[in-house]
């Protein structure tokens, strides 16, 4: 006889044995923890994806991906050396009017023989203020010009020689003080044939605007030159 009541009563739990056992309650902490670690993993995702969208811009507004800088290559300064220009000024190869004045004249930036010389102007300056603290009058103006020598028998080119012309026919000699102390390099300039030399020559103008050509001279004491339209 099954254990049960003494006097007769049903066993424990009823007739079909003990109650089954009840649920398991989860703790409420594990759904927080799986919400948090959740929640973590999401804000990891966003940051890798927010560096790697930010950083792609980046790159791209810095030049990347084969780009480089660009724009002006002027410095606006003398040859290395000495004094040079401390305000540059605006450099181009002619003064800028949209017409040439003087068509019938060589143009700044073509080469021009005479005298055995062969002259090219590639360089004009304006707006220069100062030359190695020497101040102008009005503004000073750097010609630069590659010199070649086409006989041997001409090896020197002096910068002080030389003159730029206004529309009305005023003459402007160079600036010698500015010149010498522009690069340093002695006024005459040491020609070889066949080999083109740069000479840079500084002059004191009130107007630029007002230049119409440049004469050129191969002569130790000047005159003989050759005009070259300076206003395209």
């Amino acid at each position: 006889m099954p254990p049960g009541d003494p006097y007769g009563g049903p066993p424990p739990g009823g007739p079909y044995g003990p109650p089954p056992p009840g649920k398991k309650k989860t703790s409420p902490w594990l759904w927080v923890g799986l919400g948090c670690g959740g929640l973590f993993v999401i804000g990891v995702v966003l940051v890798v994806l927010l560096v790697f969208v930010f950083g792609n811009t980046d790159r791209h507004e810095d030049g990347g991906g084969g780009g480089g800088d660009t724009g002006g290559t002027s410095d606006g300064g003398g040859n290395s050396g000495g004094g040079g220009s401390s305000a540059a000024g605006d450099t181009s190869t002619g003064l800028g009017n949209s017409e040439r004045s003087n068509p019938d004249l060589p143009a700044a930036g073509e080469p021009v023989e005479h005298e055995d010389l062969r002259y090219t102007v590639t360089r004009i300056e304006t707006g220069v203020t100062d030359v190695a603290g020497i101040t102008p009058n009005g503004q000073f103006v750097v010609v630069t010009v590659q010199v070649e020598s086409l006989d041997e028998s001409v090896f020197t080119f002096w910068r002080d020689e030389q003159h730029l012309y206004t529309y009305s026919g005023e003459a402007i000699e160079e600036h010698y003080t500015a010149t010498d102390a522009y690069d340093n390099e002695p006024m005459n300039v040491v020609l070889n044939v066949g080999e083109p030399v740069e000479a840079t020559i500084v002059f004191d103008v009130d107007d630029p605007s007002e230049i119409s050509t440049m004469g050129l001279s191969g002569e130790t004491y000047g005159g003989n030159e050759v005009e070259v339209d300076m206003t395209g």
